[in-house]
């Protein structure tokens, strides 16, 4: 059987920036065949086992020929049922995709062509400069700044009119125009263009490197020359509408644009967080320094399940604690209704939410997540003389429970998951890691932050360090660690108030 393959625009790069189709299909799909400027962020949303290969081209001397990919699209589609072709920002613009169409339907395979934005459209997002504007401009045109080669490789076929570029009225958007920016500048001045024509540059229009240079056309050769770090990918905005910028509509108006963290918490838990971190604009890397695991074995938790006819408090330490129970609790033929005669306590608000998806509301919690400090204040006095079982983890500390002993008829503890120490970061991380300058590494727990110093080695000590509480602050200052901002509370919302205050430094 021949698979299907969509052809899919996958925006200008932000991940948030791709349309509902397109990760409907990724998330479906068998294989991705992606170019090499498409959000890595992205590729994210298929499914574990989906093949990922990139068929990327660098200019005209690419890795791979147009009639390569074309090729290897068509022996994918043999092998696989849903084939995606990845291609940044739209599929119809500058994208070749009329050529891979041809291809797949002459061998009679099955294509749907699913369009993106274009970073022509982006722009407006992320930089406040409209490309239309009532007093400026009604009409735009969308250039290459380079002639197209027929293969990737050959000489240009054909030549671009820039005397009739000078003219049109409207605002010109020239992309793959760096290298030959000098040249065509030039002709379009020779042709009639204004100098003074205001002109905006922007890399890697909605990533979080993003940056927008501004000049007039006179210029612009002279201010590369002044930006030699203003790299490709680059679009350029020509027009008066460059005039109307408003760095408030922009991208970079988000207080943690251009700011990247290292997210050390577990791989369930870092999605969430970075959710929240990607909404004020900044980057995130994921680096879990542990992951959480089911128990070595279940004794303790069956054991403690049990006895719950004879448990007076039942105590969940976090929102993994509460999940691993209930699925124990599942394994073994029951459900809520066996905390029948149980009282339930969660350190904190987020515990809490989790145990109300099972059907239980607590009976005890801080209503802010404090911590167990907190807990221990308001749990200490109900349990004077009563049945206390904690469900925790073995490498949790043992602080709630070592202050309950003195005071309850019994204490429990029943190991319902690990938090296992990742052997390594690979290669791929700790590049990212060395290659961003100014990062900032997250931890939102002790043994997340013993293991992310021990990965770091020296190198922690000069780093800069975001933690979730002061319990995970004194690890932090055991491995010699001098940039720490501790938060007030111990949230994921109280973590991204904390980065936003304290200024991170941009990469």
């Amino acid at each position: 059987m021949t698979g299907k393959v969509f052809l899919v625009g996958a925006g200008p790069g932000d991940p948030g920036m791709i349309t509902m189709r397109a990760y409907e299909v990724l998330s479906q799909a068998d294989a991705v065949l992606y170019d090499g400027l498409v959000n890595p962020e992205i590729l994210k949303f298929t499914p574990a086992n989906c093949l990922l290969q990139c068929v990327g081209k660098r200019g005209h001397g690419g890795a791979w020929q147009q009639s390569q990919i074309n090729d290897r699209m068509v022996e994918v589609a043999r092998t696989h049922n849903r084939v995606v072709r990845l291609k940044g920002g739209d599929t119809s613009i500058f994208a070749r995709t009329s050529e891979e169409l041809d291809r797949l339907t002459s061998e009679g395979i099955q294509v749907e062509v699913v369009p993106g934005i274009t970073v022509a459209l982006a722009v407006a997002a992320t930089t406040g400069i409209p490309i239309t504007h009532r007093d400026w401009s009604s009409s735009v045109a969308l250039v290459t700044g380079q002639s197209q080669p027929s293969d990737g490789y050959s000489d240009s076929e054909e030549s671009i009119d820039w005397e009739a570029l000078a003219r049109f009225p409207g605002t010109l958007v020239l992309y793959m125009g760096l290298s030959t920016a000098a040249n065509w500048s030039q002709q379009l001045i020779e042709a009639g263009k204004p100098g003074s024509t205001p002109v905006a540059l922007i890399h890697r229009c909605s990533w979080p490197d993003q940056q927008t240079v501004l000049c007039d056309l006179a210029s612009l050769n002279e201010t590369l020359s002044s930006h030699p770090k203003l790299l490709a990918p680059v679009v350029t905005i020509v027009g008066d509408v460059v005039r109307a910028a408003n760095a408030a509509g922009g991208f970079t108006s988000r207080p943690l644009f251009g700011r990247t963290f290292v997210l050390t918490g577990p791989s369930q838990q870092s999605l969430q967080l970075q959710a929240m971190f990607r909404e004020q604009g900044a980057q995130c890397i994921l680096a879990a320094a542990i992951e959480i695991v089911p128990p070595a074995d279940w004794r303790s938790l069956d054991q403690a399940i049990g006895i719950l006819d004879h448990t007076d408090w039942l105590v969940f330490s976090s929102k993994y604690g509460v999940r691993y129970f209930f699925e124990r609790l599942n394994d073994l033929g029951l459900d809520a209704r066996a905390l029948r005669a149980s009282q339930v306590a969660a350190v904190g608000a987020s515990t809490a939410k989790v145990l109300r998806e099972y059907g239980i509301r607590c009976d005890l919690f801080p209503e802010q997540d404090a911590g167990a400090d907190v807990l221990l204040e308001q749990l200490g006095p109900r349990s004077v003389g009563k049945r206390v079982t904690l469900v925790r983890t073995p490498e949790g500390n043992t602080r709630l429970s070592d202050s309950l002993v003195p005071k309850a008829a019994e204490v429990r503890q029943a190991d319902a998951y690990r938090q296992a120490p990742v052997e390594d970061w690979s290669g791929t991380i700790r590049e990212a890691i060395e290659r961003t300058d100014g990062c900032t590494l997250v931890v939102t727990s002790s043994n997340g932050a013993r293991r992310a110093c021990e990965l770091l080695g020296a190198a922690r000590v000069q780093t800069a360090w975001l933690s979730i509480s002061e319990s995970v602050t004194e690890v932090l200052r055991e491995f010699g660690c001098l940039q720490i901002a501790t938060c007030e509370s111990a949230n994921y919302a109280s973590l991204v108030a904390k980065a936003i205050a304290m200024g991170c430094p941009r990469t």
